[in-house]
């Protein structure tokens, strides 16, 4: 089977729930491409083209097996098999993937997280001790960790990066803002929150908001000013400084995470 492409690999995994969810609700032995495509708002056309590309062919008026399309795009997307991963940065963002349960039913394992932060060093999360940045790169070669997670503030991402990749780590899912540098046989994934945004602000002035501003008043890019709390807001809310993105490290989370030197990594939990 050739490489599939990204936009394939993503309607698969939407083929992947719906089914799976239709199964679990309906108890459905079978399903048509043209059922599926109306549910998913895909052409029916594309959806027979996606499942031809994994071997998987419908069945005369009929149409395809719900278990066995579920099975095929199980193995065809490696959820069959176990992948041990490593979480750098364990702040809100971090421990809140350390604690979602549903990545085990894709063979995701988070094995080890790691923090620059002495407050969280030592600590746990749904069972998973944080231990010290520096710990990372030996414990990364001794248990062979292909996958890391990033969650750091992005001005150190693509330091901790290197060390990943010199490490052996060959796929980075990065929920930093920052633009990853890689070599070709490594892949990054990059999950920015503002995309998702998007559709929903798009969706908002087009239903509900009063007609648009002129693209000459807009400001270019990010430049434009956060919006201002009021007065009683302002007393009542104190400041905020989050590491996770980044977007808000001052010279704490830098400085938290500094220059990392090599150390000896513990076993598994």
């Amino acid at each position: 089977m050739e490489g599939l492409k990204r936009l394939v690999l993503e309607r698969l995994m939407r083929y992947y729930r719906f089914l799976a969810e239709s199964k679990a609700r309906k108890s459905v032995e079978t399903v048509t491409s043209a059922e599926i495509a109306d549910a998913l708002d895909i052409d029916a056309t594309q959806v027979r083209k996606d499942f031809a590309a994994i071997g998987l062919l419908g069945m005369g008026h009929v149409g395809f097996d719900v278990c066995e399309v579920c099975r095929t795009i199980r193995v065809v997307l490696g959820f069959d098999q176990r992948h041990e991963a490593v979480l750098i940065g364990a702040g809100h963002l971090g421990g809140a993937l350390l604690a979602y349960p549903g990545f085990a039913k894709y063979g995701l394992q988070i094995v080890a997280a790691f923090d620059d932060d002495k407050r969280r060093i030592g600590a746990k999360i749904a069972g998973c001790r944080i231990r010290a940045v520096t710990m990372m790169k030996p414990f990364v070669e001794r248990h062979k960790i292909r996958l890391a997670i990033l969650t750091t503030p992005a001005d150190v991402s693509q330091r901790l990066t290197d060390g990943l990749v010199s490490a052996g780590v060959k796929a980075i899912w990065n929920f930093t803002p920052a633009r990853l540098t890689v070599p070709p046989d490594v892949l990054v994934r990059s999950e920015h929150i503002s995309t998702g945004f998007s559709e929903i602000a798009y969706h908002l002035k087009q239903e509900f908001l009063p007609a648009a501003s002129r693209a000459s008043d807009v400001p270019c890019a990010d430049s434009a000013a956060p919006a201002q709390r009021s007065a009683s807001d302002q007393d009542q809310v104190e400041p905020h400084r989050d590491s996770d993105h980044g977007e808000n490290d001052g010279a704490d989370n830098r400085q938290q995470w500094g220059g990392h030197q090599s150390g000896v990594a513990n076993g598994y939990e």
